[in-house]
């Protein structure tokens, strides 16, 4: 067996039958589906049971955070290469065929992710997420410096797993992700392919929305995790733990602007003010009575896809 696919699903049966057939379309046929239903009460079984014998559907006995229910099903994974998809995203007809092929191709090679479009379902706006991207071989710094890709746009190679004290950390749900493959980039080489192979669909159920007040608790966990694994993280790549930190603390500014909390929005922002055009935004904003504030905060974030 050459690729394992972890699906993660829990009551996703809105989306599925589409990721479905999304999968059985792909020009690369050497998978498997490692099917893990995170005790579902809709009839996400009954659509996954509908695909051919490649699919091995998993009932899991109690419901798990994300991280720990992938862990789950990558112990009973049986391929070569372990690729990942959401219940709710879509895959281009070739997409694991060009992975495997860079995987194959250099054995120093960790990971391969590709760029992605965006569907926004509220608004029905499509876009593509790096409109500049073109393939590049990554260094930790590059991929954990400017970390913002689709976790369904990633195959690892299984033996860049088998070093790891433990693969998804069972304390996040929400920056699980970022964290593994923070880790395995520390190692490991990735190639970016900048074909946007992968359609990361928006909307409002999805998890992302669902746990923002987790993720600059879980991007603080992943800063630390990152330390103790390289004890000379803060010397040797600075720019990494600065877009780490900025990234916390722009998620704790959300927050706090609708809290009418301005004072305390300067001072998360003003470290950041020469580092990010972000930073400087809500610095500035943050001057204006917390009603217009929080209007223009409101509809920056409508407006994007």
């Amino acid at each position: 067996m050459k690729v394992s696919i972890i699906l993660n699903c829990r009551n996703g049966a809105e989306y599925l039958k589409d990721t479905l057939e999304a999968i059985k379309q792909q020009s690369f046929s050497d998978y498997e589906i490692i099917f893990w239903d995170n005790c579902s009460t809709d009839n996400s079984a009954q659509i996954a049971k509908t695909f051919d014998k490649r699919l091995r559907y998993f009932w899991g006995e109690e419901m798990l955070p994300l991280g720990a229910a992938r862990n789950k099903a990558i112990a009973c994974a049986q391929g070569d290469y372990i690729a990942f998809v959401d219940c709710d995203d879509l895959w281009d007809r070739e997409k694991l065929e060009k992975q495997v092929n860079e995987l194959e191709r250099d054995s120093s090679v960790g990971m391969v992710f590709t760029n992605f479009s965006r569907w926004n379902m509220l608004s029905n706006k499509k876009d593509i997420f790096d409109k500049k991207a073109v393939f590049r071989k990554l260094s930790f710094e590059e991929l954990v410096g400017n970390y913002s890709f689709c976790l369904s746009s990633f195959m690892i190679r299984r033996e860049a797993l088998r070093g790891l004290d433990h693969i998804f950390n069972n304390e996040f749900k929400y920056a699980e992700e970022f964290e593994l493959f923070s880790r395995i980039a520390y190692t490991w080489r990735t190639v970016y392919l900048s074909e946007p192979l992968v359609t990361y669909r928006i909307h409002k159920n999805m998890n992302t929305i669902q746990l923002r007040d987790r993720i600059g608790i879980e991007y603080q966990m992943a800063l630390d995790n990152l330390r103790a694994l390289a004890k000379d993280l803060d010397e040797k790549y600075p720019e990494v733990v600065k877009r780490i930190e900025f990234a916390r603390d722009l998620s704790f500014v959300k927050d706090i602007i609708y809290r009418g909390e301005n004072l305390k929005v300067r001072e998360l922002m003003k470290p950041y003010l020469k580092y990010n055009i972000r930073a400087k935004c809500f610095y500035a904003i943050s001057f204006l009575p917390s009603s217009f504030s929080i209007l223009i905060t409101r509809w920056f974030y409508r407006s994007r896809i």
